[in-house]
């Protein structure tokens, strides 16, 4: 009985050295780590620095520049070359028989422009839809929009063929005070690029 109690004892004992020994323990682990970074190997256990790098960053992309310009200069916006020619404020704006008056308190800024189209097909300087946006900044912070007047010579009537320059006005209704002022007034234009006149 006792020896069969002993054999019992010494088998467990067996088993469970066994089962220890195929079992390394976290202290062992470190060490073997530890001894395979010191040989220069890379542990499984870990990722590979190399497999985390980062996708490369793009660049923003920049901003048209706005170009600033004086009248009689001549400058290119996207397709077109354009020289603002002159400027006036008036209370209204005629062409043959037709004319179109701005609003008691109100003034047009007419904008006399020479424009060519340089692109491959036809289209309009400006225009309801769409065509060069166009508007007067005063003091940096009041901005006034353009006015299509559908009088011959405005340049948001009728499309200008490629190639081909013409001759006309942009008008732009602003109050007197805008008129009178001797504070900064600019244009800006946006198309495919930006650029600016600096009226005073």
């Amino acid at each position: 009985m006792r020896t069969k109690f002993g054999l019992i004892l010494m088998i467990c004992a067996f088993l469970v050295i066994s089962a220890c020994g195929n079992n390394p323990s976290s202290s062992d682990s470190a060490k073997q780590n530890e001894s395979a970074n010191a040989a220069g190997e890379t542990v499984k256990d870990e990722p590979s620095k190399e497999a985390t790098t980062e996708p490369a960053k793009e660049e923003p992309k920049e901003e048209p520049k706005e170009v600033s310009n004086k009248p009689g200069e001549k400058f290119t916006l996207g397709d077109w070359e354009v020289v603002l020619d002159s400027f006036e404020f008036d209370q209204k704006v005629s062409a043959d028989m037709f004319s179109s008056s701005a609003d008691e308190g109100n003034k047009f800024l007419i904008l006399n422009y020479t424009v060519t189209n340089n692109g491959k097909e036809a289209k309009d300087f400006t225009s309801i839809i769409g065509g060069v946006s166009m508007k007067a900044i005063f003091k940096e912070e009041y901005e006034y929009n353009y006015t299509v007047t559908m009088i011959d010579g405005d340049l948001g009537t009728g499309s200008i063929k490629p190639l081909a320059k013409k001759s006309g006005f942009v008008v732009i209704e602003v109050p007197d005070s805008v008129a009178d002022s001797k504070e900064s007034l600019v244009i800006k234009l946006e198309d495919q690029d930006k650029a600016q006149i600096t009226l005073r």
